[in-house]
């Protein structure tokens, strides 16, 4: 009789907590979200996850707040949602720069692989060599002989270590051969700044950052690290097309949540966020910055994390580099 007893009150349990899975998924989100950016306001993350929060906050009728939390290239936004309650409520913009200044850091306080759940991978965009308009260097070839002219004289700038600016400049080096010293910025707004003003030779920054100063005409694109052009910005050519070496820094940004946030919220918002890159609104607006979509669940997410987190390693270990 105790085991039947038993058995009853195990099937009953089991039911119980079947029946409440489905309800507390259906009724999700129950306030509002909070979408950590990891970057300043105003720069290409921002704008992508403030594009998102829009998105976001049209579908599941809750207010999106979008908070900024820059510093070490990422790692400090990634601390603050690894902390958060695992309720799915906040969530946060993971891209390349965690993986890779994670592997710089002697003891980075988070770890995008180990310490934070994927929900989506939701973007791709790639690399633009920029200087300003009035630069000695007319073109990708000019600013190449420049840095073999003079080694180590010029500079180029990042928005911080282990950005793909940064990722892109030590590429650019290492495979023509030539020596420029990296100049680390809080952020690539307060880098653009200083190269329209003549303080740096050039900068590698992906799209999303300067598209807009670019098609304004106050920052001078030499050619896309990429295998091919984009639609928004259709008149830079490829490295490939101008016959130069292949330096392709593919930078991507998705979703994660803290490690402990249930999977069937996140696949609810997994399928919030693919109905948005789907959309063709947003997908014009996404577009306009740079950005490709390339929709992932989270399952294959996480592998690409684990992925990029080994593939950056292995980079930063043979290039040295390290924190400045």
């Amino acid at each position: 009789m105790k085991a039947w007893l038993a058995l009853i009150a195990g099937i009953w349990c089991a039911a119980a907590h079947a029946q409440d899975g489905p309800q507390s998924v259906q009724a999700y989100p129950t306030r509002n979200l909070r979408l950590i950016v990891p970057f300043n306001a105003g720069a290409g993350p921002d704008a992508t996850g403030r594009q998102l929060a829009q998105g976001l906050s049209e579908r599941v009728k809750r207010n999106v707040i979008v908070d900024n939390r820059p510093g070490a290239s990422g790692l400090i936004g990634m601390s603050e949602l690894a902390r958060a309650n695992a309720d799915g409520h906040t969530i946060g913009l993971v891209s390349i720069s965690q993986t890779v200044i994670q592997a710089m850091a002697a003891n980075p306080p988070v770890n995008v692989e180990r310490d934070l759940a994927p929900v989506a991978h939701l973007f791709r965009q790639y690399t633009v060599l920029i200087v300003r308009p009035d630069s000695p260097a007319r073109t990708a070839r000019d600013l190449l002989q420049l840095l073999r002219d003079k080694p180590g004289a010029h500079g180029y700038a990042s928005g911080g270590n282990g950005t793909p600016a940064h990722l892109a400049g030590e590429l650019l080096l290492r495979t023509n051969r030539v020596q420029a010293r990296h100049i680390p910025y809080k952020g690539m707004m307060p880098a653009v700044t200083d190269i329209i003003r003549g303080d740096v030779l050039f900068a590698c920054s992906v799209t999303s950052n300067v598209a807009p100063l670019i098609n304004s005409g106050r920052l001078k694109p030499l050619g896309l690290l990429a295998p091919k052009r984009i639609s928004a910005l259709p008149d830079v050519p490829s490295f490939a097309e101008l016959g130069l070496p292949d330096v392709d820094v593919t930078s991507w940004n998705g979703i994660a949540a803290p490690l402990a946030t249930p999977p069937a919220v996140r696949g609810r918002l997994a399928a919030v966020l693919r109905d948005i890159t789907g959309d063709p609104a947003h997908a014009k607006a996404f577009a306009a910055l740079g950005l490709e979509t390339a929709y992932l669940p989270m399952g294959p997410f996480g592998a690409v994390i684990q992925s990029e987190v080994a593939r950056w390693a292995k980079f930063v270990k043979e290039a040295r580099l390290h924190i400045d």
